[in-house]
């Protein structure tokens, strides 16, 4: 049994190793393929701004190339800010949901609780309105 314990667990690393291998080889090529694009777009700029100058002047055109890459760090950090913002809503949310379901449950408990030992949930209450009127003075 214990032998089986093994060859499955050897398995499982050597699956994980490989997965592991493939997901850093994937990351690499990623990071590669971003770099070139990144070169791409340079030239991409210089060709545009080439253009530009040849029509319009040097200074028009980088003028007009300064003013469209703005535009675009503007659009991509609005769609950034947005994103999150999204996400903290959810996230938000989500939690709101799970605080009120352990509420409902603690007060379906509640009535338990206080019919089994009333003074104890009172004096529990009266102990927690003490600490947070010390708590709020100071």
């Amino acid at each position: 049994m214990l032998g089986l314990l093994r060859l499955a667990a050897g398995a499982a690393s050597a699956n994980a190793a490989a997965q592991a291998s493939h997901a850093l080889r994937r990351a690499a090529l990623l990071i590669l393929a971003g770099l070139l694009a990144l070169v791409a777009l340079g030239f991409l700029a210089a060709a545009a701004w080439l253009g530009l100058a040849h029509w319009q002047g040097p200074i028009i055109a980088s003028l007009l190339m300064s003013a469209g890459f703005l535009i675009l760090a503007l659009a991509t950090a609005l769609m950034a800010t947005l994103r999150g913002r999204n996400r903290r809503l959810r996230r938000a949310e989500a939690e709101l949901q799970m605080r009120q379901a352990e509420m409902a449950a603690l007060m379906g408990t509640g009535a338990d609780v206080l019919a089994k030992a009333p003074m104890a949930t009172v004096g529990g209450a009266f102990i927690a309105g003490l600490l947070l009127a010390l708590k709020l003075r100071r």
